[in-house]
């Protein structure tokens, strides 16, 4: 295409190639029912989706409803930006599931495939879900948020995070992902997604974007369409049918017609239902139906909410919150792990009058590293009394031995009458009954808001703690790794002194021991 550029480019073509509108407006796509179109006949929430795009902002946050076009606009946006670069602009799509990963690179490639022959440029790879443009080496990358990579081995300028929501281990894949991200002229980041209730990285993101939103930040666009406003959801009402009291209020509220209050009945209660808390997080007419209580929520998630959002968010695996204080009781809960790259292995720290003042969190580097660090931090908070997890088969006992290295004080469960004392135990063996007295506890304290909650990874676990088949675990998806470690740590608090003690000579003891995450001057002056 290079020696005629200029004359394409005085051409109509070169007119529709120049128009953003106009090239998008051109593309062709393959409908649900397997007919090839043209993108010409959008929805009116793609026009708007359009104009966001389009905007100066480097930050775009959709909050949606399912099946919009949102994600099909944004297909179309990033194929028309990328494809008329005439720098190396490399967009990397990232999607929750592998279905959607191939239907969106399957986009892509058909927006090529159907263009006119002038517009064609030659292509390098198309394969492995990459489509490179050789003349140019501008290109994309599409992958799955549970595969491997997260798009290692590419820098990329743009990036398409679709339904962030759910993809899985949010938190770790959005690291791994942004790293690879390059600043400069082409930056943006596209979010698109439905809410899944509560706590999540796309509700933290949702929360951000509002409140810069509303201090004018021109960076980020953050918008919420609506349900209703989705023209195809409305139905024919059958002779006879009438709204509910719910329903004619919702009407009254929201301005829905009878064709829009039917199709949300069926939706809700039909044959193929999907009932209202699920439809309220995948159909939402307000910004906090999407992020409302789960089913079984063992945490009161108003007040989780509001925690999250009065929050800021901290990144690296030492979080401080509050330097120790001298004669303060500190408690420690440890839930181990072989950090190795799966589950989080986490210690939380506790003053004896319930504020969170640190939370370590590590999953590689191996037990042995974690455990010396927690022991190391442990020691810290005035040798926090310490409660650990140590099941059969898991990295309990080498934590205990670090702590057992530094003296510092384990939890004792009391002997029970009649009992040798050798039969107590200094660790926490998680069972299901072990599991539900500790997480009732909490539970009481917490919605008593008898804890002070400041790390917003915490939060997020709770948030997503649920009752389910008699069970107390982790919504699927979410690590509770944090959630174990502050019910640990909440256990071994009760009953603790809130009263300042005598120091003990333990500053002296202190300043010989080297405390590896603090910095003494920052000590001294914080």
């Amino acid at each position: 295409m290079g020696t005629n550029r200029t004359a394409l480019l005085n051409s109509r073509l070169g007119v529709i190639a120049e128009d953003p509108r106009e090239f998008i407006s051109r593309l062709k796509l393959v409908d649900e029912k397997g007919i090839e179109r043209r993108f010409n006949t959008p929805f009116p929430e793609q026009v708007l989706a359009l104009d966001d795009f389009m905007s100066p902002a480097n930050t775009i946050i959709h909050y949606k409803p399912r099946q919009i076009g949102d994600t099909t606009v944004a297909s179309a946006y990033n194929f028309d930006y990328t494809y008329w670069a005439t720098d190396p602009v490399r967009t990397l799509v990232v999607a929750n599931v592998y279905e959607t990963t191939d239907s969106i690179f399957g986009k892509l490639q058909h927006f090529y495939r159907s263009l006119p022959e002038a517009l064609k440029r030659p292509v390098a790879r198309s394969n492995k879900k990459e489509l490179i443009f050789d003349d140019t080496n501008a290109g994309f990358r599409c992958m799955t948020a549970g595969g491997k990579g997260h798009g290692r081995g590419w820098t990329y300028q743009r990036l398409h995070a679709d339904e962030l929501a759910f993809w899985p281990n949010a938190e770790e894949v959005w690291a791994s992902v942004t790293s690879t991200m390059h600043p400069g002229p082409h930056l943006k980041t596209i979010i698109l997604s439905t809410a899944n209730g509560p706590g999540n990285l796309f509700h933290k993101k949702v929360i951000a974007a509002r409140e810069a939103q509303r201090q004018g930040d021109s960076a980020v666009q953050f918008r919420f369409f609506r349900w209703c406003d989705h023209p195809a959801y409305s139905t024919l009402v059958p002779d006879g049918w009438e709204p509910d009291h719910e329903e004619w209020e919702l009407a009254q509220t929201h301005g829905l017609s009878m064709e829009q209050l039917y199709w949300r009945h069926t939706k809700i209660h039909g044959v193929n239902g999907i009932g209202l808390a699920k439809f309220r997080r995948e159909y939402p007419l307000t910004i906090e139906d999407g992020f409302a209580e789960f089913e079984g929520s063992w945490f009161d998630q108003d007040y989780l909410n509001d925690v999250l959002s009065s929050i800021a968010p901290r990144d690296g695996e030492l979080r401080i919150y509050e330097r120790p204080q001298p004669g303060i009781n500190y408690a420690m809960g440890v839930d181990p792990s072989w950090c190795n790259g799966g589950d989080y292995a986490v210690a939380q720290v506790l003053s004896a009058d319930g504020r969170q003042v640190a939370t370590l969190s590590m999953n590689k580097g191996g037990e042995i590293l974690f455990a010396a660090k927690a022991a190391e931090l442990a020691a810290h908070y005035n040798k926090a009394k310490t409660l650990i997890e140590s099941n059969p088969g898991g990295a309990g006992p080498v934590v205990i031995r670090e702590f057992h290295k530094l003296h510092i004080p384990l939890w004792t469960r009391p002997t029970p009458s009649g009992k040798k004392a050798s039969t107590s135990k200094i660790y926490w063996t998680t069972s299901r009954g072990s599991k539900e007295e500790g997480y009732a506890h909490l539970r009481q304290v917490v919605n008593g808001d008898g804890l002070t909650l400041n790390d917003d990874s915490t939060v997020q676990e709770l948030m997503h703690i649920r009752e389910a088949n008699g069970k107390i675990e982790g919504q699927d998806g979410y690590h509770d790794d944090h959630a174990d470690a502050l019910m640990m740590a909440e256990w071994c608090r009760r009953g603790m002194p809130t009263a300042r003690l005598p120091p003990l000579h333990y500053k002296r003891r202190y300043v010989a021991h080297r405390n590896p995450f603090v910095n003494k001057r920052e000590l001294r002056n914080g």
